[in-house]
């Protein structure tokens, strides 16, 4: 069986594929190199899978790149805290310092994190600095002292104890007067 022309228009395309059984194949071939309007057809669709699979694999490639920078930015974005605080594995610095190095964009956010780190520490400082004695512990203090000095001083147990039985006491001798009336 000879191919005609009119069945290369649809046979080029699965030769191209590798979809054709091996005898077809065999008469795709032969055709080919009989007819040369057919053979120029052959190129011109050869050429445009060959950039058709090139820009495929080229757009997979930059898709699969950008996957994998945005998978590596979110790893030093999870860790950068930590990284600061010098919380990970020497291993681990290791990674973060080469992606910060590597990448524009994950090095200026470390500097910024630097920065406002920074900021906040003398921030803290600066308020510590200028706060006023805390009230709070003066007054335990002098209360402390005072109870110290006191002779008649008791473990609190004992001191809640007696509140509860004065308490006790009251009560029940308002409800016994409240009765007998």
């Amino acid at each position: 069986m000879e191919i005609t022309c009119v069945q290369m228009d649809v046979l080029i395309s699965f030769y191209l594929e590798g979809e054709l059984s091996e005898s077809l194949k065999k008469e795709v071939e032969e055709h080919l190199k009989k007819c040369s309007v057919c053979r120029a057809k052959f190129n011109i669709i050869n050429c445009l899978f060959e950039d058709m699979h090139e820009n495929l694999y080229d757009k997979k490639r930059d898709y699969q790149k950008v996957n994998e920078n945005t998978k590596h930015y979110s790893v030093f974005k999870n860790n950068l805290s930590a990284y600061i605080d010098n919380e990970l594995s020497e291993n681990d610095n290791i990674k973060i310092k080469k992606y910060a190095i590597s990448n524009k964009k994950a090095r200026k956010e470390l500097e910024d994190t630097y920065r406002i780190r920074k900021l906040m520490k003398s921030s803290f400082d600066k308020t510590k600095n200028e706060t006023k004695p805390d009230f709070t512990k003066n007054i335990l203090k002098q209360l402390n002292i005072e109870e110290s000095n006191n002779m008649l001083s008791f473990n609190p147990l004992i001191k809640v104890a007696f509140a509860f039985i004065m308490t006790v006491l009251a009560l029940s001798s308002i409800i016994i007067f409240s009765l007998t009336m």
